[in-house]
């Protein structure tokens, strides 16, 4: 492997992006310029962790010293149209992300998957069930926490990688192709990074990016906007549906049918996931399974097998044997929405975070039916309390989730659920969704009778 460059840029010094490129750069022999707007002291941890003869800083600036590269490498915390990359681009310097870059130094095949919710989900899934395919050494990365990047050295050529993928990752992607690309749903979210919607549609669709009609498409045909993009695509589409006897997976009484082949591929009675979105996100998991050459019976036992990590849906099993769900994960409005659709009973519903202008109308009437409680807190409490005006709903405002988890406690009875579902980041009162939904699950241990 070569780098026929004397001079790359890594914009974003991140703990794990930012960090594994370069030291993925430092194999070669070329200066990397490392930029960040945190300044040295922040980012000393990460610096010693480096041989950093071969390394230039510019960091707590604004990047200039990043124009002087001949290619620069983003994390995917970086936003595209920063000044300085918009500069670097006007003076011929490529600006890619890590995907892109790793993509061009792997020779590996690409199973890729993106969509607004379910990404981690259907994953993980997905590499349960070709754990065990042909002996072969598949991997998944990406947005779960492992930088695509960091596993080069360990795959062989035409091996399999799956790739979760976010917008902020597919955002700057050129050359990058997947044999198998899956867009699971879409609904508005990160509007606050990308400005608009239509911004944010053209990062999703990048997964299909240089896709040939030898490639495969799966995407969810009860979704209006994906459905109509599927006729944009060069892939062969496969479509799954719960809804359209027309789709080529059709998911009926908890069967997922694969129509074409006439094949029985999931047994959903079997699988232990809450709500149909789930349900779903099992099905686009199967049909790639599938595809890349698993037998039915694997993917039926690996399936099976299957829990949902923390935070997701996530049962928490108390004293009391009271019905209460962590679902700190669902960090948009549609994510809350597939959580309450997923419920019979009554909800307590927690929810509020970070304020990303996202728009939670859509929340509305489907809240007013099912939650018969509604606590409220984090930085946009007041944006969706002011939904709910001249609704009889019962709202509680509260500031800390101790105070939400107690009140909510009050409520809860045997014929209703305590649902965390907040539709918002974390960010404003919290590190991550992680760090939100333990203390949920602390306070709710500590205080439930």
């Amino acid at each position: 492997m070569r780098l026929d460059y004397q001079r790359i840029g890594v914009m974003g010094f991140s703990p794990r992006t930012g960090l594994e490129v370069i030291k993925y750069l430092s194999k070669f022999d070329l200066k990397i310029i490392v930029a960040d707007q945190k300044d040295e002291e922040e980012l000393l941890p990460l610096i010693k962790k480096l041989d950093n003869s071969k390394l230039e800083y510019d960091l707590g600036t604004k990047g200039t010293k990043i124009l002087e590269s001949e290619l620069i490498i983003l994390s995917p915390g970086v936003p595209y149209d920063l000044d300085i990359l918009v500069q670097a681009r006007k003076k011929g310097i490529e600006t890619i992300s890590e995907i892109e870059f790793a993509f061009r130094q792997s020779q590996a095949e690409i199973i890729a998957i993106t969509g607004t919710n379910g990404k981690t989900t259907t994953t993980e899934m997905l590499a349960a069930m070709l754990a065990d395919l042909e002996a072969e050494n598949i991997k998944a990365a990406g947005n779960i926490g492992i930088p695509f990047i960091s596993l080069i050295d360990q795959l062989k050529e035409k091996e399999r990688v799956i790739l979760e993928l976010s917008s902020f990752q597919l955002e700057a992607v050129k050359d990058f192709k997947a044999k198998i690309a899956l867009y699971l749903n879409y609904s508005p979210d990160h509007l606050d990074r990308h400005q608009t919607e239509k911004n944010y549609q053209a990062a999703k669709a990048n997964i299909f990016k240089n896709q040939q009609p030898s490639d495969f498409a799966i995407i969810d045909l009860d979704d209006p906007y994906l459905s109509e993009l599927k006729n944009k695509l060069e892939a062969k589409v496969l479509t799954i549906s719960a809804k359209n006897e027309k789709a080529d997976l059709i998911i009926q009484d908890n069967i997922a049918y694969y129509q074409k082949e006439k094949l029985k591929l999931l047994d959903l009675s079997k699988i232990n996931l809450l709500g149909k979105h789930n349900q779903k996100n099992a099905a686009f998991a199967a049909l790639a399974a599938y595809l890349a050459g698993q037998k039915p019976e694997k993917i039926q036992l690996a399936a099976q097998n299957y829990k949902l990590k923390a935070h997701r849906m996530e049962v928490i099993a108390n004293k009391n044997n009271k019905l209460i769900i962590n679902d700190s994960k669902a960090t948009n409005p549609d994510s809350t929405l597939k959580a309450i659709n997923s419920l019979e009973k009554d909800i307590i519903l927690i929810a509020g975070g970070q304020d990303r202008k996202a728009d939670f109308s859509v929340l509305k009437s489907e809240i007013e039916k099912k939650v018969k409680t509604l606590i409220l807190l984090g930085e946009n409490k007041k944006q969706l309390a002011n939904i709910f005006l001249d609704s009889k709903l019962k709202i509680i405002e509260v500031e800390t989730m101790k105070t939400a988890v107690t009140e909510a406690l009050k409520h809860l009875d045997s014929n209703s659920v305590l649902l965390l579902s907040p539709a918002s980041p974390s960010w404003d009162l919290y590190a991550s969704y992680k760090e939100r939904g333990n203390i949920f699950k602390e306070n709710v241990l500590k205080n439930i009778d």
